[in-house]
């Protein structure tokens, strides 16, 4: 496989292609993801008897919850729809050499809960396979339990050890599990494929193309960190600086909910820049991804 034409042409099609760019940001803002005191200004003031009725403390727990839930909700949506977008479209580009936001919309609301299931089938029997992991990894610690110098040391010896053995083993089985995704999606968007097929297709199309897919896997992620290293520092600086501001403002005023009115308000802009920059990065990603499949899909047809 021509990596690097790969990689060129997934930088062209994020260039050239706008439109691509709204599902970015949406993928980039929604798959990424209360403070008051005693003070003056711009803080509302409770009386010692509002703040202990029971009806004040529930009615803000339910309605935290529940914007919790229905934020956890839009994500999930939107941020489904989005993938599925950005592979549409992608497609659409190498197909048709255009494309447009309106058929990315029509893309991923298809294939929206097709999706979803995806993650569903493959992300909770992950963690659950983790959690078993890790606490295998833990079961020497009950040797502490007996008290006795030897037995500590060696459950803490064993410990460690299986801790780093257990820890490569995630790792590697969290690469491939990314990767079988990445085909999954594709199999389900761009084959039409219900959930369980995709995701058995997906794996088959990874054993078929394991030197392939892996060092795809291994040069975007590579790009990953490159990505990072330029990005975090940025963004370290610019919510460091509203943190500062927001500190300033709290001692000049006496007022905690003033200084966390005006850091939201300054931070605000720096995470939807931090949103437009990820969602660029993230429709050449997944150009990258989608390009990368459909060229193995035309070696298996050529074999």
């Amino acid at each position: 496989m021509d990596y690097g034409r790969i990689l060129k042409r997934a930088a062209g099609i994020t260039w050239k292609h706008k439109a691509l760019w709204l599902f970015g940001f949406l993928l980039a803002f929604f798959a990424g993801g209360g403070g008051g005191g005693g003070g003056r200004g711009l803080q509302y003031r409770l009386g010692e008897s509002d703040v202990a009725r029971p009806e004040w403390v529930g009615g803000i727990v339910f309605l935290v919850l529940l914007l919790v839930l229905v934020a956890v909700i839009v994500s999930i949506l939107l941020s489904n729809i989005s993938r599925g977008a950005l592979i549409g479209m992608v497609r659409e580009v190498e197909e048709t050499g255009n494309t447009s936001v309106r058929s990315g919309w029509r893309s991923g609301r298809s294939r929206l809960w097709l999706l979803i299931g995806i993650d569903l089938l493959t992300v909770i029997p992950a963690v659950i396979g983790a959690m078993i992991l890790i606490a295998i990894a833990l079961a020497p610690l009950l040797l502490l339990l007996a008290e006795r110098e030897a037995l500590t040391v060696l459950g803490i010896l064993l410990t460690v050890l299986l801790g780093l053995a257990i820890l490569a083993v995630i790792i590697i089985a969290g690469a491939v599990l990314l990767v079988v995704r990445e085909m999954a999606y594709r199999q389900c968007v761009l084959e039409g494929k219900g959930v369980w097929q995709s995701i058995r297709d997906g794996y088959r199309t990874v054993r078929a193309h394991p030197r392939d897919a892996g060092l795809m896997w291994l040069l975007l992620w590579g790009i990953d960190l490159a990505a990072g290293v330029i990005v975090l520092p940025l963004a370290a600086v610019g919510f460091g600086l509203a943190a500062v501001v927001g500190a300033a403002i709290s001692a000049a005023t006496e007022s905690t909910a003033g200084a966390i009115v005006i850091v939201l308000l300054l931070a605000l802009p720096a995470l939807v820049v931090m949103a437009a920059v990820g969602g660029v990065y993230l429709v050449f990603r997944s150009a990258a991804w989608t390009l990368a499949y459909r060229e193995l899909q035309s070696q298996s047809a050529l074999a």
